[in-house]
């Protein structure tokens, strides 16, 4: 049982072509893409809103179909650059048999189960769709009155919702593809050397020792740190960050019954 798993591939369309071609190439019937699937536009929100619209709609359900007409299965959820307005699309494309939605649901994998969220830590940016609070002790980076949403602020933290997504299957047991990696790791350094994951992802992980976590958000971890890839305990941890080169793509190749021997590639 092979999946591909890459994350961030932000409306590149040649990258979502790559992971299709190795899927083809090597026979892999699953993917999971670990959010930021979007443009990252900048600007008139409105216009921002719209652009990512546009490319659901006229480039990833055609790419949906087409997975679908061979027989691949693509589990997907957004991050932190996507508008969540948007998401009533992705709802769409479900309820249509296209895709499995990970975030705050349980899927399977086989007879693995796994588990999505795509929520991340405070930030200094401004979009807050997919942001909250890490813990009872965290504070935001920005003045929320410059805050920009597309739906309304959900109440919790990342630290409350991880203790209720544990009750949907045993961890021990689960997948969970999280955007954002765990803190104080070498998926989780930024340019300035900084540790910008999540404490309650890591505690998670330390506490519950999942079969596997996959992660994204933190694009540049792979090439400073040299590593995708992290042990908490006896969970591996991936991160394959994106590549400085904007056509090409980072991605691990993952077999469910080997997990100690996953690969890397860029392609």
């Amino acid at each position: 049982m092979k999946l591909v798993f890459c994350s961030d591939l932000h409306g590149n369309e040649l990258l979502y072509q790559k992971v299709f071609d190795c899927c083809i190439k090597n026979k892999i019937k699953n993917i999971i893409i670990g959010g930021d699937i979007c443009p990252n536009v900048r600007g008139d929100l409105n216009l921002a809103v719209k652009c990512q619209k546009d490319f659901i709609q006229d480039f990833l359900f055609d790419f949906l179909k087409k997975l679908k007409n061979n027989g691949i299965e693509l589990f997907i959820m957004m991050g932190n650059d996507d508008f969540k307005v948007n998401y009533d699309l992705l709802e769409k494309a479900e309820n249509n048999g296209l895709i499995k939605l990970l975030h705050n649901k349980l899927n399977k994998i086989g007879d693995w189960p796994i588990i999505g969220y795509s929520f991340v830590p405070q930030m200094p940016f401004l979009l807050k769709d997919w942001e909250k609070l890490d813990n009872k002790d965290s504070k935001p980076l920005t003045d929320p009155k410059k805050d920009i949403r597309t739906v309304e602020k959900e109440k919790g933290t990342i630290e409350e919702d991880l203790e209720k997504l544990k009750r949907l299957s045993d961890p021990k047991k689960t997948i969970y593809s999280i955007h954002s990696p765990p803190f104080n790791t070498s998926l989780d350094i930024t340019y300035e050397n900084e540790h910008v994951g999540s404490k309650s992802v890591r505690n998670f992980i330390e506490k519950e020792q999942p079969l596997l976590t996959l992660h994204g958000h933190i694009h540049e971890s792979y090439g400073l740190s040299g590593s995708w890839k992290e042990k908490i305990g006896n969970t591996a941890c991936i991160n394959p960050g994106k590549n400085k080169i904007s056509s090409v793509l980072n991605l691990v190749i993952i077999d469910l019954e080997d997990l100690d021997n996953i690969k890397f590639f860029e392609v």
